[in-house]
């Protein structure tokens, strides 16, 4: 069997998005996790550098973003259990310590050089078995935390380079039907091998060329009609990883199916609040306007590192994960 996963979104195909604060819009946000797409953390500020932070840093930019998808977008934070390090650098040991203390499931931020044979997700109870491209992966073990790397993405020929983001590779001057066979030789690697996990991460300006956006949805087309590929989302392929089925039981798993997908955000308004927001410029004496779109009530201020809800109290925020919210039968419920 063989698992597509796609961390960003596309229409009719589930994907995991990966989502930082700077101008995200929390009543489409709502809308994704209403459909069921995977919501996943990469930083508040996506500052350069914060692989040489402290703890407090990650917790705040990482337990602080997932506290402002719970506040705006009503994402349960027991449904956010992934994160990413901005510019792909791991945060060395800091970062997979605020994993492990708050609850989250996995990473996805080390990327795997250009290897004829893709690298399956691997738990850190050992040392990582590949080359670290970033230089700041952990150095010691971390029991039960799943690492999903990035294979480096590329074909015969290093024809449009290689990347462990699609839209990093240079693919802008081919045609639909070329874009369309480069990611067919390079998912080849993994369906023709040992059927590693191919994910396609991407930004948003893969889909400001047409024949970039026309040649992906032909490969998709292609691709979920072979027999044996699905496309999930991180935590759906983990599941199967530590659960796994036979072929002729993958039909059952009601979570796979198209009209099946568990919402882990309620319904979306209709009619949303477009906020104009105070936002204060980190260590600059200037105030700007932000604005953000969000199903709840407007905040009094932007909200940023060390104050998820925008009271406007500066450094409110103090997060200690006590493990999921539950009701008296031990289930996990939606605190929002």
């Amino acid at each position: 069997m063989m698992m597509i996963l796609i961390p960003v979104l596309l229409v009719e195909v589930i994907c995991s998005s990966f989502l930082f604060e700077t101008f995200s819009n929390y009543q489409q946000i709502q809308h994704l996790a209403y459909a069921g797409h995977e919501i996943a953390t990469e930083s508040i500020s996506q500052q350069q550098g914060l692989q040489d932070k402290g703890y407090e840093e990650w917790v705040g930019e990482m337990i602080g973003m997932r506290e402002i998808l719970r506040h705006f977008s009503n994402v349960s934070v027991n449904d956010v259990v992934g994160m990413r390090a901005p510019f792909l650098k791991p945060g060395r040991n800091t970062q997979y310590k605020v994993i492990e203390d708050f609850g989250y499931i996995y990473d996805s931020s080390i990327t795997v050089p250009p290897v004829p044979v893709p690298v399956w997700p691997y738990t850190l109870d050992y040392k990582i078995s590949h080359e670290c491209k970033s230089g700041t992966c952990p150095s010691k073990t971390f029991p039960g935390v799943w690492e999903v790397p990035l294979n480096t993405h590329y074909v015969e020929g290093f024809e449009g380079g290689h990347c462990p983001y699609l839209d990093q590779c240079v693919l802008h001057n081919l045609d639909e039907n070329e874009v369309f066979e480069w990611l067919q030789e390079d998912f080849s690697r993994y369906y023709e091998q040992n059927k590693a996990p191919y994910m396609m991460p991407f930004h948003t300006n893969w889909f400001q060329t047409k024949a970039l956006t026309n040649g992906l949805h032909k490969f998709l087309d292609w691709v979920l009609e072979l027999p044996d590929v699905y496309a999930l989302t991180v935590t759906q392929m983990l599941q199967y990883m530590t659960d796994p089925k036979e072929m002729r039981e993958i039909n059952t798993i009601d979570a796979w199916k198209c009209d099946k997908s568990v919402a882990v955000a309620p319904k979306p308004c209709n009619i949303w609040n477009t906020c104009a927001l105070p936002f204060k410029i980190p260590e600059q004496n200037i105030t700007d306007t932000r604005y953000m779109e969000t199903c709840r009530e407007c905040p009094n201020v932007y909200p940023w590192l060390g104050d998820a809800g925008g009271t406007g109290i500066s450094g409110r925020d103090n997060y200690i994960f006590s493990g999921p919210v539950q009701d008296a039968d031990g289930e996990n419920v939606d605190e929002n």
